[in-house]
Parts: structure tokens; C-alpha cells; sequence
């Protein structure tokens, strides 16, 4: 990587009604988790998802992601979101998932990296 802020970013991950269940979210989280880790080598990965996003969330955390951060009024203004992170091989003290508990607003958010 680049520097410790280098990492995989999750844009959307989305599965088809009749689909959900089946551990395709998983395994798209997980070949993007390979790839950021041994061909691009960053040290973490993460996404944003809403808050009220409690099946996304129940998810990322099984799979190992943390809520790094609070982002106000990151959709729209409307609702909050948690920035969610997790280290990858480059981070082996985790320090990417080290949170920052204050909320940021989007305005601040490339300052906080």
C-alpha cells in the first residue's frame, strides 16, 4: 500500500429479495476483503452503511468490521451513518479500527483520516 490510509472501499452491496440468505453478500465481502488485501495490499477496508441498517449491520460485524465512526447526517442530511472498518494483513496491530467515538460530519471527513 501506499500509506496506512491506502484501503478497499464498499460502495453498495446489494442482493436480490429472492437471493438474500443464501451467503452471497459474504462472499462478495470476502473476495473484495482478498483482493484489497494481496493484490492491492491496503490496510483495511470499509463502507458506510445507514444506521437504521440493522441486517447490514448484524452482518458486517459478523464478518469482522467495527463501527470506526458516526457520520451526522451523512444521507441526505436525513440520517446518520456508521463509517465500518476492518484491517487487513498490512494493519496487523489494527490500528485502522481504532474508532473515533466523536460523530464527524461530512465535511470533515477526509480530515479525520
Amino acid at each position: 500500500g501506499e500509506n496506512k490510509e491506502w484501503h478497499g472501499h464498499v460502495s453498495a452491496v446489494t442482493v436480490g429479495p429472492e437471493f438474500r440468505r443464501l451467503g452471497l453478500a459474504a462472499s462478495l465481502m470476502k473476495f473484495l476483503e482478498e483482493t484489497s488485501d494481496h493484490v492491492d495490499r491496503c490496510y483495511f477496508v470499509d463502507l458506510f452503511v445507514r444506521v437504521s441498517n440493522r441486517v447490514a449491520i448484524d452482518m458486517y460485524k459478523r464478518l469482522g468490521y467495527i463501527v470506526y465512526r458516526t457520520i451526522v447526517g451523512y444521507y441526505s442530511g436525513e440520517e446518520d451513518a456508521y463509517d465500518m472498518r476492518k484491517a487487513l494483513s498490512m494493519d496487523p496491530e489494527k490500528n485502522s479500527m481504532i474508532p473515533i467515538l466523536r460523530p464527524v460530519h461530512p465535511s470533515e471527513l477526509y480530515l479525520t483520516m
